[in-house]
C-alpha cells in the first residue's frame, strides 16, 4: 500500500488526480532455478482521486486479482494514468470521491511536512518500516543540482 500512498501524495503535490491504476508484480528474471512470473492489471477507477486511502484501497483490489502464491516476487509497483488537474475533475451523479478525504489528505501532508516524512500512515502500511528507493548506483546530477558539478581548476 506504501507505493499507492506515494502516489497519492505526488499527485497532491502537483494538484493532480489520477483516472486509472496500474498494479504490478515481477519475479527475479535473473534466478532462472525459480518460477517466474510478471503479472499487471490496470484498474478503471469510477472516479478521479488522489486519496491515499482510496488509492490503497483501489491498488489492494488489484493485488488480489493479479497475486499468486508460489512466487518471490521481487519488484512490484503502483503507475498512476490518465492524470487530470485536480479542478477539472469530472464528478459523477452515482460515484464520487469521498469528500471528507481532501480536508485529511491536507491535514496528514501537513503533519508529514512538519515532522517528517511518513510519520502519518494507513494501517495497512507497514508500520514498522519507511519504503526507501535503493539507490546505490545513482549517476550524478550534473544538470540538476549545482552541488555536483564538476569544478575544474586551472593552474
Amino acid at each position: 500500500m506504501t507505493f499507492a500512498v506515494k502516489c497519492a501524495e505526488k499527485l497532491r503535490a502537483q494538484n493532480s488526480c489520477c483516472q486509472r491504476l496500474m498494479i504490478f508484480l515481477h519475479t527475479n528474471p535473473h534466478k532462472k532455478e525459480q518460477p517466474q512470473a510478471a503479472r499487471n492489471i490496470v484498474l478503471q477507477l469510477p472516479y478521479a482521486t488522489n486519496s491515499n486511502i482510496e488509492l490503497a484501497e483501489f491498488a489492494a483490489s488489484g493485488l488480489d486479482k493479479i497475486f499468486c502464491d508460489g512466487f518471490r516476487y521481487k519488484r512490484a509497483g503502483v503507475v498512476a494514468l490518465d492524470l487530470v488537474p485536480m479542478r477539472r475533475v469530472q464528478l459523477d451523479m452515482f460515484s464520487n470521491s469521498d469528500a471528507r478525504h481532501a480536508p485529511l489528505m491536507q491535514a496528514v501532508d501537513c503533519l508529514n511536512a512538519r515532522f517528517g516524512k511518513a510519520r502519518i500512515k494507513l494501517a495497512s502500511q507497514d508500520l514498522r518500516h519507511t519504503w526507501k528507493m535503493r539507490q546505490e548506483a545513482l549517476s550524478a546530477r550534473y544538470t540538476t543540482r549545482l552541488s555536483d558539478v564538476i569544478t575544474v581548476r586551472s593552474g
